[in-house]
């Protein structure tokens, strides 16, 4: 599981069927003292109601076709959760 920001929205007009109710966004992955690191990802957002600023939980590969309503997409990489505070001993601690 990876921590990040959502960056951009894709909007697609084609697409497969599977994915027509799917919001696609891309991710930047950042480090937990909410730093930027020069990665970015694809990743298939169901059901959350997330937009561009949120910072978010990302799971890659098979696993996140395990989130709910994700089974049956052709996806390997989807947003698991919404990111309010992070609590780490006391080197870490933010509230989003």
């Amino acid at each position: 599981m990876d921590f990040g920001i959502i960056t951009k929205e894709i909007v697609c007009t084609v697409k497969d069927p599977k994915l027509e109710s799917i919001k696609l966004f891309v991710v930047r992955f950042l480090k937990l003292d909410k730093s930027e690191r020069n990665e970015y990802i694809v990743c298939a957002e169901n059901r959350l109601g997330l937009g561009i600023g949120d910072y978010v939980l990302v799971i890659k590969g098979s696993p996140s076709r395990q989130l709910e309503g994700n089974t049956d997409i052709p996806v390997d990489s989807a947003i698991s959760a919404k990111v309010d505070s992070i609590f780490i001993d006391d080197k870490y601690k933010y509230l989003i």
